[in-house]
């Protein structure tokens, strides 16, 4: 007998796929059941490391939800988007170096049996699946390759929500063009609109007109609501935010092509007294406090990027003027002299020069490393806990260490100047603190109360809310029944 499934599906990409069904796998695991998430490719610069190697950042998110640590089977295949055409390929948490989308093609019969592999495995350990879809399942270009939409939902014998983003208008035409067009649409049981704002009572008598057209019930309408979840794609960026207060903290980080791994900085988004933003141009930059530059996919491509559009003098006047710099993962790399990449691991070029103001140098090397971490700040005994996901080989010759990782160091501090391989850093409520206290005091800003606990609150409480939240708008016991459980 199968392991009872449930997919979300969206009309679209940023439908809300991701975060529902993690409010699902919460709700399901507070009735009692082991439930584990799916998703069989993901395409996202926004990566995890898990048990086996690496994954998509709303799995790991997901993973929480149910109470499990994040394993690679609950995302086989992800690819991250690494030029205009080619992504590389990490297959059940290994990387399998750069391909084309011609090249990936070739590989597909062994991505399904990945897929099948990784999804068994994670079935015959629960009472119930939540799988997450990819974009939408009717895009008919792409039928013959889709593995994570229908194709899916038939190995897994999978029972469907498809869910539209009602925001961005068109939500009844999207819900209904895409059931049309998708293959195996008896396995879609029921529409859930997300993110109306207003009253639910002015979309009249449209979910009956919908049901009559396609025999499928809407199950309920979730209000415009940020869960506070980490987001799995760039379209989830904001553009400004935080506190508009003369005395916020300007944080400031640079939007590059190819930036990942930017739910480093939701938890210092979420901060009382903090104005985070994402900034482009130099007179974004310029009025920021505090400059990040974040992990990247690309780091060379980016760099070149960042000098194209004449950022680099601003970052060196920004140093030289004393404002606080911090480079992460790919952003720490830029920081430094140089970057070399003799294997082209990352990039068609060979080396590049640093913006040099860290002294450290960056070598490219086959093998990633992807791990968990727990270190402390030297000399501080204040504690960080992250996860190293990287190709690029720092090495320092100069200045301070800026964290200690058991025994390695890792990072560099020059003055106000401050870079790290570690990603994660600040979800750590000590760390965060730390760096906060220190860039107010280099930034001329005055102290701002410690957030309180419930301020910046816990993924799991954040996840518990989010459940309460789909509780109160979606028939729960629809839910359940499509899914083929009992529901208390």
């Amino acid at each position: 007998m199968r392991t009872p499934a449930l997919m979300v599906l969206g009309t679209g990409s940023h439908a809300g796929k991701s975060t529902l069904a993690a409010g699902l796998c919460r709700i399901f695991r507070q009735a009692g059941y082991r439930v584990s998430p799916f998703k069989a490719q993901n395409m996202s610069l926004n990566s995890a490391a898990a048990a086996g190697g690496e994954i998509g950042r709303a799995q790991a998110v997901q993973a929480a939800a149910c109470g499990l640590a994040p394993t690679v089977d609950m995302n086989p295949i992800l690819l991250k988007p690494a030029g205009p055409s080619n992504c590389q390929l990490v297959l059940q948490g290994r990387p399998r170096g750069l391909r084309s989308s011609a090249e990936y093609g070739c590989y597909g019969e062994a991505i399904r049996a990945a897929v099948r592999e990784s999804y068994a495995r994670l079935a015959s350990q629960s009472e119930v699946m939540v799988l997450e879809g990819a974009g939408s399942p009717a895009e008919i270009n792409l039928l013959d390759r889709d593995i994570t939409n229908m194709w899916m939902a038939e190995e897994a014998d999978a029972r469907c929500l498809l869910v539209a983003d009602i925001e961005r208008g068109g939500a009844f035409a999207a819900l209904y063009g895409t059931w049309a067009l998708a293959p195996k649409q008896h396995r879609i049981r029921a529409f859930v609109l997300n993110k109306f704002r207003g009253d639910a009572a002015l979309l009249g008598n449209g979910p009956e007109q919908l049901r009559e057209r396609t025999g499928v019930p809407t199950l309920g309408v979730l209000p415009f609501h940020d869960p506070g979840l980490p987001e799995e794609d760039s379209l989830g960026l904001p553009v400004g935010g935080g506190s508009g207060a003369a005395a916020a903290l300007r944080i400031g980080v640079v939007r590059l092509p190819h930036i990942s791994n930017f739910t480093d900085f939701e938890p210092l988004g979420r901060e009382p007294g903090v104005d985070l933003s994402y900034v482009w141009d130099e007179d974004r930059l310029a009025s920021c406090d505090v400059l990040i530059l974040p992990g990247t996919k690309s780091t060379m491509d980016d760099l070149r990027s960042l000098r194209e559009r004449g950022l680099e003098p601003a970052l060196c006047h920004a140093v030289a003027a004393g404002k606080p710099v911090l480079g992460i993962c790919g952003g720490y790399q830029m920081l430094g002299e140089s970057i070399s990449d003799a294997g082209h691991v990352e990039s068609t070029e060979s080396r590049a020069d640093g913006l040099g103001l860290l002294p450290v140098a960056t070598v490219f090397e086959t093998e990633k490393r992807v791990d968990s971490v727990h270190g402390c700040v030297p000399r501080s005994g204040i504690e960080v806990d992250g996860y190293l996901i990287q190709h690029g080989r720092v090495r320092r010759h100069g200045g301070e260490a800026l964290l200690e990782l058991g025994c390695e160091f890792d990072g560099c501090t020059v003055e106000h100047v401050w870079g790290t391989s570690l990603h994660g850093l600040f979800d750590s409520p000590a760390f965060r603190a730390f760096a906060l206290a220190r860039w107010r005091g280099w930034a001329g800003k005055p102290v701002w109360p410690q957030s309180e606990e419930g301020e910046v609150a816990t993924l799991g409480t954040r996840l518990d809310k989010w459940a309460d939240c789909i509780r109160g708008h979606l028939d729960m016991d629809a839910i359940f029944e499509i899914a083929g459980l009992r529901h208390a």
